[in-house]
């Protein structure tokens, strides 16, 4: 009975003691990394350029996230064994991923002229966006691998490795004169050296013959695309309609802002091949799921209070007495996305059951966010707002309905 109880335990751990101490230093130094390259460029940058280069990060993220669909589909069929053994550096999705990302390279190279008249940006930057799919889609790849066969610690290393390369190759472009578009440039090429050491490494996970268009794949693009558009189209349109240097401010105050939802996304990772492996043995992750949120929970909260409390000396310390009046916005930011840290581990859990129902209501919802963004006041207070409203209508749509019956008061008969 209390080996039964243990092992009951251990399978409700997101991830054991020892390999938690190294996912949490190896998840310090990536961050720290990830910040470092937007510290070197607010410090090197004006903070118009600065705005600038935040528009850029923001698809750089709506990219990353939308290529991550081939993370989730890897780890899937891996954690539910539904690979091939014979392992292969370059496999069916791999080579079909390639061809899809050369497809978008050329239509990013059609819509350009437009686009950067709408953006207020050159051609070459969209260019240059366009053509990172492919280096993302392979570091999605690798990442994937990883993730499936439960190497976390090698996950977050591989995560480190990536974020390092980012912020030297930075400092080198900064240092060499080059601006925000240089550091586009770099982006690509330090992605892209990782990428393919990542995937030689992973190479013995099995091989993944599923075309890139698979409908697995195509669920979990469309979640994660929506999802993150969610979060990046504030500073998208910030750039388009702001001035300068308040596009600048909000920029910055989003980069610190939106990082409560760091952590968060990690456990949504750690927690999603046992989602999945579960899903395939028909067990129970409530456990699991609890635990998840609990976490989640906790550090969003405590994120949030320390932008209140100590947004200005964070803005001092890391970008430079310009930006201190971003702090008011960055603790703003923070709690409007709180909700989007429940709904990632949602998608995760759907995305596990090979379920897209919510899809067409979250495209809804995008919508009107969209909406909201391009007609309603462009104010810092007004976009964090949109954010908040939006986050939490999709977390009330995504969870379901019986889980609200749980909790609403029961009404009792009559007489």
């Amino acid at each position: 009975m209390a080996i039964e109880e243990q092992d009951a335990a251990a399978a409700s751990r997101i991830v054991t003691t020892n390999s938690g101490l190294v996912i949490g230093a190896a998840m310090v130094v990536a961050n720290v990394a990830n910040y470092g390259f937007q510290i070197v460029a607010g410090r090197f940058l004006t903070v118009e350029e600065y705005g600038l280069l935040a528009g850029f990060m923001a698809v750089v993220t709506v990219i990353t996230v939308a290529t991550s669909s081939l993370q989730t589909t890897v780890a899937r069929a891996i954690a539910a064994e539904e690979c091939h053994e014979d392992g292969h550096v370059i496999d069916g999705l791999t080579r079909s991923s390639m061809l899809v990302g050369g497809l978008f390279v050329l239509a990013t190279l059609a819509a350009s002229p437009l686009a950067s008249r709408f953006f207020n940006i050159g051609s070459l930057p969209l260019i240059l966006l366009g053509v990172y799919v492919l280096p993302s889609a392979l570091d999605s790849i690798a990442l994937g691998r990883l993730q499936g066969l439960h190497r976390f610690t090698g996950m977050a290393v591989y995560s480190c490795a990536q974020a390092i390369a980012k912020v030297a190759i930075a400092t080198i472009v900064m240092a060499a004169g080059l601006r925000a578009t240089g550091l586009v440039a770099g982006l690509i090429l330090s992605c892209a050296i990782v990428a393919l050491g990542g995937l030689y490494a992973s190479r013995h996970a099995g091989s993944i013959e599923v075309h890139a268009l698979d409908p697995d794949v195509r669920r979990a693009f469309a979640a994660f695309t929506m999802f993150w558009f969610m979060l990046g189209a504030d500073v998208l349109f910030a750039r388009a309609f702001f001035e300068d240097t308040d596009a600048g401010l909000y920029g910055a105050a989003s980069v610190l802002g939106k990082a409560v939802l760091w952590i968060p996304a990690v456990v949504a990772q750690l927690i999603f091949p046992r989602l999945a492996s579960g899903s395939k043995r028909g067990e129970s992750v409530a456990d699991l799921a609890v635990r998840a949120v609990a976490v989640v929970g906790v550090v969003v909260s405590t994120s949030v209070l320390a932008l209140y409390f100590l947004g200005e000396q964070l803005f001092r310390s890391l970008y430079g007495e310009r930006y201190v009046g971003a702090a008011d916005t960055a603790w703003k930011i923070g709690l409007a996305v709180a909700p989007l840290a429940l709904v990632n581990l949602l998608i995760q859990h759907f995305l596990a059951r090979q379920q897209g129902h919510f899809l067409g209501a979250m495209l809804m919802i995008v919508v009107i966010e969209i909406g909201a963004l391009y007609l309603g006041p462009k104010t810092d207070d007004f976009y964090a707002l949109v954010i908040a409203i939006a986050g939490t209508l999709l977390l009330f749509v995504m969870v379901p309905t019986h889980a609200w019956r749980r909790h609403l008061p029961r009404r009792r008969p009559a007489g």
